[in-house]
């Protein structure tokens, strides 16, 4: 209690000072005068310019965490809209194949990929139907848009696909109207080459390749593609005729496999 009373002795100049200030701004705000009104005005101007920096940095962390909010709601949208969008084209596909399914006159077993490119010597993707299903080796796969290839291993459950983009795959086609046949192969991407063609054929751009029904194994008329050019061979008795496939075969995701030709010649 001594040392107390000897520190308030000690600071007793400036504790008085600091009682004096604390009376006397007490007074100030207390004063409604319009001297009193004018100082106070006078100390927020000079307050609000001190607090200003401070206002902004908070302003600016609160941007910040909404800018992240805003940022993180966004992507959510763009994910659940891109699944929209995959679940819409996906059942325009599927309603595509009952359709086709319906209106063919063919047998068809529908099968879904689960696995492109799994054997290393041939283009192929791998079904989820087998002999369980009725598949048997060099059944046709099309979809609704036309062929892709033939199966040429069947297991129990699954298939091999070989698809029409590998570099080994041929088949005979038809060019309609016209009715010239030929062998078809892949070039690249979704264009093939069809070989054989007489030169004296009549055959124009825009024409529909579809298959002739010369194969042991491909019904005829399963459509495969259009006309995008025609090229003479010198030297030759033939041209060559350039097709766009209507197939995307990087986007294949439901098939069809054909198990039994009803109509076949």
């Amino acid at each position: 209690m001594r040392y107390l009373y000897l520190t308030i002795l000690r600071q007793k100049d400036h504790l008085s000072l600091i009682l004096a200030v604390f009376i006397s701004i007490t007074l100030i705000f207390t004063n409604d005068s319009k001297d009193i009104r004018l100082l106070r005005a006078k100390a927020n101007d000079i307050f609000s310019v001190l607090y200003a920096p401070m206002a902004w940095i908070r302003s600016m962390g609160t941007l910040e965490e909404e800018a992240n909010l805003l940022r993180e709601k966004n992507l959510q949208l763009t994910l659940q809209m891109e699944s929209m969008l995959h679940l819409a084209e996906e059942n325009r596909h599927l309603r595509d194949m009952l359709n086709f399914k319906r209106d063919s006159r063919i047998s068809l077993q529908p099968a879904k990929v689960i696995h492109k490119g799994l054997t290393s010597n041939m283009v192929s993707l791998t079904v989820d139907v087998g002999k369980r299903e009725g598949i048997s080796e060099n059944n046709p796969v099309l979809t609704p848009k036309g062929i892709i290839g033939k199966t040429v291993i069947v297991g129990e459950t699954s298939s091999v696909v070989q698809m029409i983009s590998d570099h080994n795959f041929r088949i005979s086609v038809r060019i309609l109207p016209g009715g010239s046949t030929g062998i078809l192969r892949w070039l690249n991407e979704d264009i093939c080459e069809i070989r054989e063609v007489q030169k004296n054929a009549e055959v124009t751009v825009g024409d529909a390749i579809v298959t002739s029904g010369f194969s042991d194994y491909f019904p005829k008329d399963i459509p495969i593609g259009d006309v995008i050019s025609i090229r003479d061979e010198r030297a030759s008795f033939q041209k060559s005729v350039r097709v766009k496939m209507h197939n995307d075969l990087s986007s294949l995701l439901n098939v069809f496999i054909i198990t039994e030709v009803v109509d076949a010649q």
